[in-house]
């Protein structure tokens, strides 16, 4: 699918560009040394991780769902795929994060990023098919294989920003227990092949050419459908890394440019409230000047808002332009506008547990969108951030009928002194429901938020 959505955008405009040298231990090429991958090495590690998991859920956790026989196997055979009922975070964060094991699995034994799919779809079948008493679930699939890709090449490359080669010693095993925790197969396959003890130059693509990590502390207003005034006190920490340059550098592989955040909210259900990582796939320069850089990008996205006031999230990609102003030496503005589809949106509803949708309190569907962003940065340093979406998600299961989505976040973030900020953001949500047997819904969500950031 990845490489039709290349061809669409431009074809042989994405393949000029050569492939870097690879690191050691993941021979994933995309060129005449394909015969390097192991195919067959990744299916049985991918099979070894669900025996391994499944062992665990069943033997040490006593998992009612894990008792699975032949009577279950052929159930769930012959019954299909349906949609389920679990938690919103466990069907849009944590399945996807089951997903990257399988991914990474792909990935370390060589199978290249839009193959890798078929891989994480095999895991994600064999598990629901095989290891639960539960009936199969569609979302499940969907989740676990698009998003575990997403997450698993994002951990992929953090864990090789810790690893260094060269290292011995203490050091030496610290990063590889800080790799591995990152990136449990990787860390895994490296003992299996003597990585973690071989002294040899580290990769030189391990090292983006541009890395900024940053974090934010502070005060959060949560307004759900009432004036600011009268919302919900909370605390937060936020954590950003932007990982290469989707606008200025070279894209020869998928995410060698990503943005990632997560956010951990007080007062919250969920132990994750935010969470987001946006990957550039493909990408074609129309327009590269001394101040001006213009290209048209496919990326792909997982997000997830798991709040008290409302949850949204999902899988989806995105096309569209993404451009690079040089304002004077050290200041430059970015705009993107991308066209987003979804895969899978999972959005709350009041009605959604009325229905087949067995209790749980959001919906299921595929949309459509546009996004716009922009950024003012210093540097490295975003000074001041837009961003505008509007979306239509289409119900599939749950409530019935549609849902417009509208979006906003504006953020200040003023340097003070060396690495320190302060800074303020006003963030707005707006859904429209149009159920078919229900009256329609107008949802409204504020939050003010008040911070110190450190950058790095």
């Amino acid at each position: 699918m990845l490489f039709a959505c290349g061809l669409l955008l431009g074809g042989p405009a994405f393949a000029q560009e050569p492939t870097p040298p690879l690191p050691a231990d993941a021979p994933l090429k995309e060129d005449a040394s394909r015969e390097k991958a192991h195919p067959w090495l990744a299916v049985g590690e991918i099979t070894a991780i669900n025996v391994f998991v499944w062992t665990w859920d069943r033997v040490l956790a006593r998992k009612d769902w894990a008792k699975v026989g032949p009577d279950t196997w052929t159930k769930n055979l012959t019954t299909g795929f349906v949609w389920d009922a679990d938690g919103f975070l466990t069907n849009q964060f944590a399945h996807p994060y089951h997903g990257s094991l399988y991914y990474t699995a792909a990935r370390d034994n060589g199978v290249p990023y839009a193959a890798a799919l078929a891989f994480t779809l095999f895991g994600s079948a064999q598990w629901e098919l095989f290891a639960e008493n539960e009936l199969p679930s569609i979302n499940d699939l969907i989740n676990t294989s698009v998003g575990g890709m997403a997450i698993g090449e994002g951990l992929y490359r953090l864990s090789s920003l810790v690893l260094d080669t060269e290292a011995r010693g203490g050091e030496r095993f610290v990063r590889e227990l800080t790799a591995a925790a990152m990136s449990p197969v990787r860390g895994f396959n490296r003992v299996v092949r003597g990585d973690v003890t071989r002294r040899e130059p580290t990769p030189a693509d391990w090292r983006p050419d541009d890395l900024s990590i940053w974090g934010r502390l502070g005060y959060l207003k949560l307004g759900d459908g009432r004036p600011l005034a009268w919302g919900e006190d909370q605390f937060f920490f936020h954590a950003a890394m932007r990982y290469g340059d989707m606008y200025q550098g070279d894209i020869r592989r998928p995410f060698d440019a990503f943005d990632a955040r997560v956010q951990f909210t007080s007062k919250e259900s969920s132990f994750i409230s935010h969470a987001r990582i946006q990957g550039m796939l493909l990408k074609a320069s129309f327009l590269s000047t001394e101040k001006d850089e213009l290209r048209l990008g496919l990326l792909q996205q997982l997000s997830v808002v798991d709040t008290e006031a409302y949850e949204l999230g999902g899988q989806s990609l995105e096309a569209g332009l993404l451009h690079e102003r040089q304002l004077s030496a050290r200041s430059k503005l970015r705009t993107a506008l991308l066209v987003e589809g979804s895969v899978l949106t999972g959005i709350s509803s009041e009605h959604s547990g009325n229905d087949e949708s067995g209790g749980r309190n959001y919906d299921y569907g595929p949309g459509l969108g546009l996004n716009l962003q922009l950024a003012y940065m210093r540097g490295d340093w975003e000074v001041l951030t837009l961003e505008a979406g509007t979306s239509h998600i289409v119900v599939l299961d749950g409530s019935g009928g549609s849902h417009e989505v509208f979006t906003g976040q504006l953020q200040v973030d003023l340097p003070v002194y060396k690495r320190l900020g302060l800074g303020s953001e006003l963030n707005w949500f707006r859904r429209h429901s149009r159920f078919d047997t229900y009256p329609d819904v107008r949802k409204d969500a504020y939050q003010l938020r008040v911070f110190v950031s450190v950058h790095y």
